[in-house]
């Protein structure tokens, strides 16, 4: 496996809601609710493990299959939900949903390029193996996705 980036939840909010600031601790989050994914959803366990290991708790209002479902609460303003700035990118460019930094702690998920190892030999896998680090760091210098190298993490 080759780590490509690193990206920092954030809590997504709908447009003209609280929270105002910029940003938001981990502790705080109790008080949006929330819709995620299911559990057995790798997103909501990396976010479930920093709860829990900071003692917090969540208003889980909505568990939801669909990353669209969510956002669509999101921007109905039916919820709020924890996702990577890459999930919606386009809908907070858009205005329809707001993006808030959680501090205190931050928490984080690599996003990672894995081979089936029966493939790993084949010319074309090799030579996509090697151009997607290339595009994913190009990516996140040009700004285009909010994350961070993992040279630079």
């Amino acid at each position: 496996m080759t780590v490509l980036a690193r990206e920092e939840f954030c809590l997504v909010v709908p447009p003209g809601e609280p929270p105002f600031e910029d940003s938001i601790s981990l502790a705080e989050l109790y008080a949006f609710p929330l819709a995620v994914p299911m559990r057995n959803n790798n997103v909501r366990r990396s976010v479930a493990d920093v709860i829990a290991q900071h003692g917090c708790m969540l208003d889980v209002r909505f568990e939801v299959d669909s990353l669209s479902t969510i956002i669509n609460l999101v921007m109905e303003g039916k919820a709020y939900s924890i996702l990577t700035p890459s999930a919606i990118q386009k809908e907070a460019s858009q205005g329809l949903v707001r993006m808030v930094k959680i501090v205190d702690p931050v928490i984080t998920r690599s996003v990672v390029l894995a081979v089936n190892p029966k493939d790993e030999r084949s010319p074309a896998v090799s030579a996509i193996r090697k151009l997607i680090p290339k595009v994913a760091r190009t990516l996140i210098e040009s700004r285009r996705w909010s994350a961070t190298a993992p040279d630079r993490a």
